[in-house]
């Protein structure tokens, strides 16, 4: 296993003269992580179109274990300062240690829930939220929420994955469900993709809680796995999506479809496309 890059750099004090990073040291390995495969691809579309010119005062709603929170407060520098926000207790912990470590003082943490939250009245100038409005328990309420806490003329900015995300896994879900003739769960299949959204609805929802939609950004990504197996245990999909699969069909459905999945894959492996978009507006 190579030697992270910041190992190399032990010859550079950080700013406070802590210890510099330590390869051997399991408390410092445990903070350098990859990114959950997921929040990179959205949060990579985020961080390439988001307004980063004269803010001070940002919320990153749904901060999670750090990210885009400490990417945004690094990339705007110390004269801004970010709050990441989440209800999550633990995954705050993991915040705050990074923050502390990484050095990054103009970063801070408050748990809290997006439909009520913890700030007073025009307090920010940029949200973001990196796929939060696809897992907020009141999405509406977030919405309303993050008009509140933006001064007017603030900035709300959303990455979201869309409808048609992993066409080709449903698509072979869809088949194996039909050879079997379960109605029902074609049925449920249905419902399941068309929860996602389309930049129309997400549009709409934006001008519904008081703003003006300004940057429409659109992409796809592109997942590679081995095969069909692969992609069954790979720890994030195991994590947010394999439970709601398993519910359409039940577990054994899920053996033939990553057979279906082989069976039609391509000599690179398997390919699932992630059609994702990131939204900017403006509170009105």
């Amino acid at each position: 296993m190579s030697v992270p890059p910041l190992a190399r750099l032990a010859s550079h004090p950080t700013v406070d003269r802590r210890p510099p990073f330590d390869a051997a040291d399991s408390r410092d390995v445990a903070l350098y992580d990859e990114l959950p495969l997921w929040s990179a691809l959205a949060g990579q579309l985020l961080l390439e179109h988001v307004t980063l010119a004269s803010r001070r005062s940002v919320l990153d709603l749904g901060c999670g274990t750090g990210f885009p929170l400490l990417e945004l407060a690094e990339r705007l520098g110390r004269g801004a300062h970010v709050v990441g926000l989440d209800p999550w207790a633990g995954a705050l912990v993991r915040a705050r240690s990074k923050i502390d470590r990484w050095c990054v003082p103009n970063a801070s943490i408050a748990r809290g829930n997006g439909a009520a939250m913890p700030f007073k009245d025009g307090v920010f100038d940029l949200v973001v939220s990196n796929l939060g409005l696809n897992n907020f328990e009141d999405a509406e309420g977030a919405l309303r929420e993050c008009r509140r806490v933006l001064q007017t003329g603030g900035i709300l900015g959303l990455s979201s994955n869309l409808v048609g995300h992993m066409r080709e896994l449903y698509a072979a879900f869809a088949r194996v469900l039909e050879a079997a003739g379960d109605r029902e769960g074609l049925e449920r299949l249905r419902r399941h993709e068309a929860h996602r959204a389309m930049v129309p609805s997400l549009g709409a929802r934006l001008e519904a809680a008081g703003f003006r939609v300004s940057v429409v950004r659109e992409c796809e990504a592109v997942m590679r796995f081995a095969g069909g197996e692969a992609l069954l245990q790979h720890h994030f999909i195991r994590l947010g999506f394999r439970p709601a699969w398993e519910e359409i069909a039940g577990e054994e459905s899920l053996g033939a479809v990553a057979a279906e999945l082989d069976r039609t894959a391509g000599e690179g492996g398997l390919r699932l496309t992630v059609p994702l978009a990131y939204l900017e507006a403006v509170r009105a």
